[in-house]
């Protein structure tokens, strides 16, 4: 049987949903400052299965209110425009991109880390200075390469998903065994056809092996990130395997060990509050 390249991959990604144009706007607005609130939770409305998501978040204990938050307009008051917009962008791909049925594949789990590595990355670029809300997009989407191969080639990534297991090897050097590509390739050609901010399909692309000579500044905080997550255990998985992490990477982010703590901690947190989204 003949395996599909990732030119074949790529052609096959506009069979995929367009995302909304709501999420869209707000993609391209991840650097600017505050914005209108009625505007922003008008925008939300639209999508009710989003705005809903929105609410239940608002309404977890983490933000400890004493009244149900029951408008959006409320939800970003409490919540903050940043958060709101970085939680819609996150409700927006996890509803566009429902899992195949693939043995193997566990939906639930993928999400989890998904969002355990967005609730690193932001903490850690609250810790160092950068964007959150760009951190946060890049740590949740940082593996959705994954889930378009499960989407468009849910047999043979099962058979790769049993492989990876069976041989006790990362997937992503079985998927570039096998396939000649790895899920990190396929990400960045989604975020391309998503028109995604280049910072954020960079990361997508290179967050297995960034490199700080090179300008990959965002995609070493995804590494860590994604490596954070794994280490605290998020998704809840049995066969775990150690984080890998590339030493020079994690080093040109200049994080001190004390500041490392604290972030763990608000990891832990912020993913607790953050997972209701699924």
């Amino acid at each position: 049987m003949t395996l599909p390249c990732l030119t074949d991959i790529t052609a096959r990604i506009q069979e995929l949903p367009a995302i909304s144009g709501v999420t869209l706007d707000l993609l391209r607005s991840l650097n600017d400052g505050e914005a209108d609130i009625d505007a922003l939770s008008r925008r939300i409305s639209q999508d009710q299965a989003i705005a809903a998501r929105v609410l239940r978040v608002a309404n977890s204990p983490f933000y400890g209110l004493q009244m149900k938050v029951g408008s959006l307009h409320d939800a970003i008051v409490v919540l903050g425009f940043s958060t709101v917009r970085s939680l819609v962008v996150a409700a927006s791909v996890v509803c566009a991109l429902p899992a195949t049925h693939c043995p193997g594949f566990d939906a639930a789990r993928f999400w989890r880390h998904g969002v355990g590595t967005a609730a690193a990355a932001q903490a850690l670029a609250r810790a160092l200075g950068r964007n959150p809300d760009t951190s946060f997009v890049a740590g949740l989407l940082h593996d959705i390469g994954r889930l378009v191969l499960v989407v468009l080639l849910p047999a043979e990534y099962a058979r790769l998903l049993q492989q990876s297991r069976q041989e006790d090897r990362r997937l992503v050097d079985v998927e570039q065994e096998v396939l000649g590509f790895d899920h990190a390739g396929v990400g960045a050609a989604l975020a391309q056809r998503w028109n995604f901010p280049e910072a954020i399909r960079e990361a997508l692309a290179y967050h297995h092996q960034p490199d700080p000579a090179a300008g990959h500044g965002l995609a070493s905080l995804i590494h860590y990130a994604d490596a954070i997550a794994q280490a605290l255990d998020l998704d809840e998985a049995e066969d775990s395997q150690m984080p890998h992490l590339d030493q020079a990477a994690v080093d040109a982010l200049g994080l001190d060990r004390q500041a490392l703590n604290t972030l763990l901690a608000e990891t832990r947190v912020r993913f607790d509050s953050y997972r209701l989204m699924l």
